[in-house]
């Protein structure tokens, strides 16, 4: 059992690591892929889908990616004493945080359910600035 916990131990300290360390932006965006996916799955209940559930979560799953790829970015740009590293998990951590709440948004109003104002407003943006990239 004790092996166990030091294993646990390690693999959580090496994860947080990874991440940069555990910070707000890194539990708000974990709580928000766990109301996403939750929200998601009532939204589309008569069209749930083995799929459809396994390509969520690999999305979920990539978003954390990008949060490593941007640690590491941080840690080769304050290794070569370029203080502008610490911004970029800071603000990849922020995209997903917003892309979580308009995916919420959406999910929201397929339920049914009115969301406030300003994120009707935040989604527009969003949804015309998506429009003007393709």
């Amino acid at each position: 059992m004790k092996y166990l916990q030091e294993v646990i131990a390690a693999i959580v300290g090496f994860f947080t690591w990874l991440v940069g360390g555990w910070s707000i932006l890194l539990t708000v965006l974990f709580i928000l892929n766990l109301f996403d996916f939750l929200t998601g799955m009532a939204a589309n209940w008569g069209d749930i889908s083995s799929n459809r559930g396994y390509k969520g979560i690999v999305k979920k799953g990539m978003m954390w990616v990008w949060i490593v790829v941007a640690n590491l970015m941080y840690l080769v740009l304050d290794y070569q004493n370029l203080e502008i590293g610490v911004v970029i998990p800071n603000a990849v951590a922020t995209m997903f945080i917003i892309n979580e709440v308009i995916s919420l948004g959406e999910n929201s109003i397929k339920l049914g359910i009115n969301i406030p104002e300003p994120i009707q407003k935040g989604m527009a943006l969003f949804n015309n600035k998506k429009g003007e990239d393709k």
